[in-house]
């Protein structure tokens, strides 16, 4: 594709985006997000929406069966990848993004220095509480919760209970 159409398309698809995030917490609204980002996903269980959702570089996102996203929950893999196991819960606000800011060269702004991305995996049957952020290269292990407010740095073994800025696991259940 040449650059002017990849600009074209990623401008198209920014506005379609746009519109089925606006879509109305019905039913309706639900099933026509599905349709759009199944469109357009590496690949796409049976999941549900509320208002909001908005993923980034849906070519490098997996959603499972059963994944439920609250309000506006923001999915950026964007110079990586993202992996969503299923019958995983997301709370309102939450941010999952596969890449970080290169901040190292200290003569240069950060906003010149790019990005480094990386991979996320939240396994099945996990629950992300309200305003989790989850960094690159982290696994949620199955069955865990991450309470809400928490940002997540490093993996979580299976079945854990973690909380905290950066979260640690605090139990299991």
């Amino acid at each position: 594709m040449s650059w002017f159409a990849q600009i074209l398309w990623d401008e198209l698809f920014g506005w379609a985006q746009h519109i089925v995030a606006s879509l109305p917490d019905t039913p309706l609204g639900s099933r026509l997000r599905l349709a759009f980002y199944r469109s357009c996903l590496k690949s796409c269980g049976q999941f549900t929406s509320l208002s909001g959702l908005w993923i980034a570089s849906p070519q490098d996102v997996s959603i499972g069966d059963g994944v439920s996203f609250n309000r506006h929950v923001m999915i950026d893999a964007t110079d990586g990848e993202i992996r969503i196991g299923k019958n995983v819960l997301i709370g309102p606000y939450s941010v999952i993004r596969a890449a970080d800011h290169v901040f190292a060269d200290q003569a240069r702004p950060i906003r010149e220095q790019g990005h480094v991305g990386g991979v996320i995996s939240v396994e099945e049957d996990c629950w992300l509480g309200s305003h989790v952020v989850v960094t690159r290269n982290v696994t949620i292990g199955k069955g865990s919760v991450v309470g809400a407010h928490s940002v997540v740095t490093k993996d979580i073994p299976p079945y854990s209970l973690a909380m905290g800025v950066p979260a640690i696991v605090k139990g299991s259940r």
